[in-house]
């Protein structure tokens, strides 16, 4: 899934790279729902839902180097209950 996230922040999301929206994280996760499925059940298979969501939001931090900025409860994303939202300010 690292490889995924990297590629929908490379390229679909990439133009909200230097004003990321605090709902990054849940943008990331309407595009695996859109177009990774597979690939996210195959995941959930081996890691669990919750630890497989919990390092896909890490790494989406790390990645883009953001701070958290408090949790959001009301996702759009199917595939999440809640997410950190995080910004690069």
């Amino acid at each position: 899934m690292k490889e995924i996230v990297e590629k929908i922040l490379n390229t679909t999301l990439r133009h909200f790279r230097g004003n990321c929206p605090l709902d990054i994280t849940d943008l990331v996760f309407l595009e695996i729902e859109k177009s990774f499925m597979s690939n996210y059940e195959k995941g959930v298979k081996v890691n669990g839902v919750e630890k497989l969501n919990r390092f896909i939001g890490k790494h989406i931090k790390e990645y883009w180097n953001l701070k958290n900025e408090g949790r959001c409860d009301n996702p759009q994303s199917k595939l999440i209950t809640s997410y950190e939202q995080h910004s690069n300010y």
